[in-house]
């Protein structure tokens, strides 16, 4: 009988799941992103008819594909984004019409589009850029990997008047406004590459996923056009 009670007394005590959840918003509002995702993926254990726990599954998945781009880290990037993804499609299987799960992966896939851009940018520049550029270039990559971004920046300044006909440069220092959200100075630095060298791989693609397409000059008019 004492036993019993026990049992009893012990699943009483057993959180809801709309306690984890609450738990789960508390971590990721802190920027504890594992510890989140661990209530999240606890509350979808005690309730998996729910369609909310896998949402902000997803959403811990974004925003560590966030953090990883900030620290340079691509490929940990563009993984934590293919997971989003695939946790935003179990949940839209599951759960057909779930709007916020559709919402959800259009912003994973937006977010996998400009991570890709950047690291399509950082493969090309690492290749192509000139012997005096690429020195400061790999330079301003480690200061920025030790946290010292305002050195980064100034490096990365220097490699672009090095050699101002140069798109490599320009492309790195775009991806370097990107990391650390200075989108206008990103947006004046990859139409510079691309104006440069239109070719540039993740360039273009990273001014689409900006809304800075550079604008084509209209045809002009012929003599006798009406």
């Amino acid at each position: 009988m004492l036993a019993l009670m026990a049992v009893a007394s012990c699943a009483s005590k057993q959180p809801t799941m709309n306690q984890t959840m609450a738990e789960g918003d508390r971590e990721f509002a802190r920027g504890r992103y594992a510890e989140a995702l661990g209530m999240y993926e606890f509350a979808e254990d005690i309730d998996p008819e729910r369609p909310e726990p896998s949402y902000f599954i997803g959403r811990c998945f974004i925003a560590m594909a966030d953090r990883q781009f900030a620290e340079d880290d691509l490929p940990g990037a563009l993984r934590y984004c293919d997971r989003a993804i695939a946790t935003f499609d179990k949940a839209i299987a599951a759960f057909p019409g779930y709007g916020r799960a559709l919402q959800g992966k259009a912003d994973a896939l937006k977010l996998r589009g400009r991570h890709q851009a950047a690291y399509d940018i950082a493969q090309w520049v690492s290749a192509q850029s000139a012997f005096a550029s690429k020195k400061l270039i790999v330079e301003a990559r480690q200061y920025a990997s030790n946290g010292d971004l305002d050195r980064a920046q100034l490096t990365l300044v220097k490699a672009a008047a090095v050699d101002p006909d140069d798109p490599a440069p320009h492309a790195e220092l775009g991806r370097f406004y990107l990391r650390t959200g200075n989108r206008a100075k990103a947006i004046d630095s990859l139409q510079r590459a691309y104006r440069l060298n239109p070719g540039a791989p993740g360039v273009f693609s990273a001014l689409l996923e900006l809304g800075a397409v550079p604008e084509y000059p209209r045809n002009p008019r012929r003599h006798g056009d009406k």
